[in-house]
């Protein structure tokens, strides 16, 4: 990153501080905020995929499950937290989970 760009940043992160002081707002107050727009759980083309494998043989389970999550994105299920985890290595390199083709 060049100077240029991270004295942007610098600039950035000065006005977003400022902004928070004016705003008088907790912490915890905003991460509610935040947390209440922002979704935990979002459908990863990785996940998708694995679904739709299943699916293909006739084994819907994981479609339902993943509409049960996805109906309340923002709520914390303690159940469902494998679905927020990082993507798994093996995603990184299967078609369709993140090297999608041109066709996609």
């Amino acid at each position: 990153m060049g100077k240029e760009v991270k004295q942007k940043w610098r600039e950035w992160l000065q006005r977003y501080r400022d902004r928070v002081r004016e705003d008088g707002t907790s912490d915890a107050e905003r991460r509610k905020r935040m947390n209440e727009v922002n979704p935990k759980y979002v459908l990863r083309n990785y996940i998708a995929q694995q679904a739709i494998e299943r699916a293909e043989e006739g084994d819907y389970s994981l479609v339902e499950e993943l509409l049960e999550v996805l109906r309340r994105p923002y709520d914390e299920q303690p159940e469902s937290e494998h679905w927020f985890a990082k993507r798994p290595e093996l995603a990184r390199r299967k078609a369709g989970c993140s090297a999608l083709s041109c066709s996609s």
